[in-house]
């Protein structure tokens, strides 16, 4: 059966190719952030944040979407508590908070009957978890950050080039810092059951790297990493669905594989 006729037949290979195109334009939408203001760990960060709250959400039985949000929450607010002494800079905040949540989520999740099968779900994603319920969370996620990454584009941009210089002029950093963080926590939520925990760092990464080799501003730079993201991300899910491979890795790999090209290219034209 070709991928049109399975994607009319079976409702599941329709949501999960809707979501990950809605998870591809988020992705895409505040990678360029992350990878102008190298932080670039904190996609890893989250997304092991997040298997904490998702251990706790199957042990005890309770929303899975709320203990990912708590637990993302409570992840970026201590990012931003921490790195807000100048000793310990953000990376540092998220290189010791990371191990710390993902070995939480580790011994949660063994005290789980289904220990296994929950692990490799989380770990590495698994088209079969989207629901319909899923694409409309993401729908609203999408509509909640886009707005907020847009309008705030330019005090984002002075924030990264420069952020004693921006609150000179007055904008406020640290407000502006947790929004941002808040912002990026709720787009590795909305992509967990797409990517997985392992390989969420690359879908907020190789969009921006890609873009911050061909943008004339940052602006420019979010429209082009949005359009890098959503063509290889829909590759990759082709790709996943004729070589029966895993979508997640197979999409990061299509990432990968558009950024290499994108290299060649600028060899090419140099």
């Amino acid at each position: 059966m070709s991928f049109l006729t399975d994607l009319a037949s079976f409702e599941f290979l329709r949501y999960s190719l809707t979501a990950s195109f809605l998870v591809a334009f988020l992705t895409g939408l505040v990678s360029p952030v992350i990878v102008y203001k190298r932080m670039e760990f904190i996609g890893d960060g989250l997304a092991h944040a997040i298997f904490a709250g998702v251990a706790f959400a199957v042990l005890f039985e309770f929303n899975i979407f709320l203990g990912s949000v708590l637990a993302t929450l409570v992840f970026a607010y201590l990012v931003y508590v921490i790195s807000k002494r100048e000793t310990i800079a953000e990376s540092t905040a998220i290189g010791m908070l990371l191990p710390v949540f993902m070995a939480i989520g580790v011994i949660v999740f063994s005290k789980s009957p289904r220990y296994t099968t929950d692990v490799t779900a989380y770990l590495f994603g698994n088209l079969l978890l989207i629901s319909k319920s899923d694409v409309l969370l993401i729908a609203i996620i999408l509509a909640t950050v886009t707005p907020i990454i847009l309008l705030k584009k330019y005090e984002i941009a002075y924030w990264i080039a420069d952020e004693k210089m921006a609150e000179f002029y007055g904008i406020k950093t640290k407000i502006l810092k947790l929004i941002v963080l808040l912002s990026i926590s709720m787009v590795v939520v909305s992509s967990l059951k797409l990517a997985g925990v392992i390989v969420m760092g690359a879908f907020l990464v190789l969009p921006g790297v890609f873009a911050k080799q061909f943008a004339n501003s940052f602006g420019d730079a979010i429209s082009k990493s949005v359009v890098f993201s959503i063509v290889f991300s829909l590759a990759g899910y082709i790709s996943a669905y004729y070589f029966d491979t895993p979508p997640g890795p197979t999409i990061v790999l299509a990432l990968f594989a558009g950024f290499l090209l994108s290299l060649l290219f600028n060899k090419y034209m140099a």
